[in-house]
């Protein structure tokens, strides 16, 4: 799958419901060794406004599913 493909999918955590934007949204740290994706740090609406109010680190192993149109995680 190319980068591409998935920049558009929305990223939702399955434990609290909330959406954190889009996957082009997101940042990526990599292991500068290997190249593999280590995690994500996406944006942490808060609140009935939706306001972006901080970023959330989010390992790359707590992906559950890439799915057609959302990226779907559980949180701690």
């Amino acid at each position: 799958m190319l980068l591409s493909e998935i920049g558009d999918k929305e990223i939702v955590d399955l434990s609290t419901g909330s959406m954190h934007g889009k996957l082009w949204d997101a940042e990526m740290i990599f292991d500068e060794q290997t190249g593999i994706i280590k995690s994500l740090l996406v944006p942490d609406f808060q609140g009935a406004s939706s306001r972006y109010k901080s970023e959330l680190s989010l390992p790359w192993s707590s992906i559950l599913i890439i799915g057609e149109d959302l990226i779907i995680f559980r949180s701690n």
